[in-house]
């Protein structure tokens, strides 16, 4: 794998996600300035999540008849807060961010990320505003019917977040919180729908060269070893106490324990 370019990033991501432990709710009218400028008037209210559509190449390499290992490379356009006007707020200029994630899963569509090799990368225009290391994620994907193909969740942790860009509702930058709190970021989409029998775009060929040995050479979404996705969700911010954050990660160790467990019964 060739090595991935700037500072790792760490915030978590799974939109409905909620704590248990005090202090950890999602944050709520907070504010959003996309051009980082840290002016009164260019800050953007977001009361509970922002919105993201975006695009994803994978490939997987089948260790097995039923199971896989995947690499993906995926980016996401951030427009709008709420759902957009008029009940939500559209922003001006957009973010984007871009995913790049491994894993494995099987062909009941069950799939896991690996958290060590999987980070998520926010910019305003070129300019890198946060960065983003993977907790814990997975997704289940169910193809053939009138409803969404499949979810993704990820949980992220924020290990680097520029200034002036995003507030907590009493106006402070969350950069200066992430030096004595972690911040937390949920991310989850809804929406994955495969572009069957076509050619992955171009950017997306790019991006996943950059990050994965060997290079694919003009791959076409198949169904199987290649797929061309597209998927749309939202993200939320929580701000949880150090203590919270260790509890979750034991409960989400908990939590795969259980499941190896159930798969072995």
């Amino acid at each position: 794998m060739k090595s991935f370019k700037g500072t790792i990033s760490a915030i978590a991501i799974a939109a409905g996600l909620v704590l248990t432990a005090p202090a950890s709710a999602t944050l709520t009218n907070w504010y959003v300035d996309t051009d980082g400028a840290a002016a009164v008037s260019g800050k953007v209210l977001v009361q509970d999540y922002l919105d993201l559509t975006g695009i994803a190449y994978v490939h997987n390499t089948f260790t097995s008849m039923t199971n896989f290992s995947f690499n993906e490379y995926g980016t996401y356009n951030i427009l709008t807060a709420d759902g957009g006007s008029p009940a939500g707020s559209d922003l001006n200029p957009k973010l984007t961010a871009e995913l790049i994630a491994t894993g494995t899963g099987d062909i009941g569509g069950n799939l896991n990320f690996t958290p060590t090799t999987t980070i998520l990368n926010v910019f305003s225009g070129a300019t890198q505003i946060a960065s983003l290391f993977l907790l814990q994620g997975n997704a289940v994907l169910d193809s053939g019917t009138v409803l969404p193909n499949g979810d993704v969740s990820l949980i992220f942790q924020a290990s680097m977040i520029a200034a002036g860009y995003f507030f907590d509702d009493d106006m402070v930058d969350l950069s200066a919180i992430l030096s004595v709190n972690p911040i937390v970021l949920g991310f989850a989409t809804t929406n994955v729908n495969e572009r069957e029998n076509q050619a992955v775009a171009a950017t997306l060929v790019t991006g996943y060269n950059a990050a994965f040995d060997p290079d694919q050479a003009a791959p076409v979404s198949n169904g199987s070893t290649d797929l061309y996705l597209t998927n749309n969700g939202q993200f939320r911010v929580q701000v949880p106490e150090p203590g919270s954050l260790a509890l979750l990660g034991i409960g989400l160790m908990g939590l795969a324990f259980g499941k190896r467990r159930s798969k072995l019964a």
